[in-house]
């Protein structure tokens, strides 16, 4: 069997996945996914899902973290890479003035580095430009209300070659 491709998993969806209503449609997804990937999440993104958390969900998304996903620290590299792609989004035409939350950012510069696919709900964070949609999935469950949802998760790939000519095109 050949390696797994890396999936770095955007806060929207660890967000989806914790919430009791969508658990188990969430849960199908990622028992899908893992037969071709290892998921990972990075340092932001775990931020970002537990800064509004109380000690008890905190302690649920570290476990659901820890046993299902590899995860990558904030290193300075990263970091300096991840505000170069800020800058360029600040500047090109097709992102200019958009915007894009840091999280996002930091994702999307990981993705680029490794790189590796993303798993997200909302595909407007990481620029069509920089980012190619490889798959769609469908996520259906039943809201609090009792009304049937159906959310869009896609899978996107970065655009290596694009991201680098507009890095020197924008002499970032």
């Amino acid at each position: 069997m050949s390696a797994k491709k890396l999936l770095l998993v955007d806060a929207n969806i660890i967000s989806h996945a914790l919430t009791p209503n969508q658990t188990s449609a969430y849960v199908k997804l990622f028992t899908e996914l893992e037969r071709d990937y290892q998921f990972i999440v990075t340092g932001y993104t775990k931020y970002e899902v537990t800064c509004s958390s109380d000690k008890e969900h905190r302690e649920k998304i570290e476990a659901f973290i820890e046993q299902t996903m590899l995860y990558v620290n904030l290193s300075e590299s990263l970091m300096d890479f991840a505000a170069r792609l800020h800058y360029l989004y600040s500047k090109h035409a097709s992102t200019k003035g958009h915007h894009i939350g840091m999280g996002d950012i930091v994702n999307a510069a990981f993705a680029i580095a490794k790189p590796c696919e993303v798993l997200t709900i909302d595909n407007n964070d990481y620029p069509t430009l920089f980012f190619a949609e490889l798959k769609r999935k469908r996520v259906k469950y039943t809201s609090k209300k009792g009304n049937s949802m159906t959310d869009t998760v896609c899978i996107l790939a970065p655009d290596i070659e694009n991201t680098k000519e507009c890095f020197d095109k924008y002499e970032v």
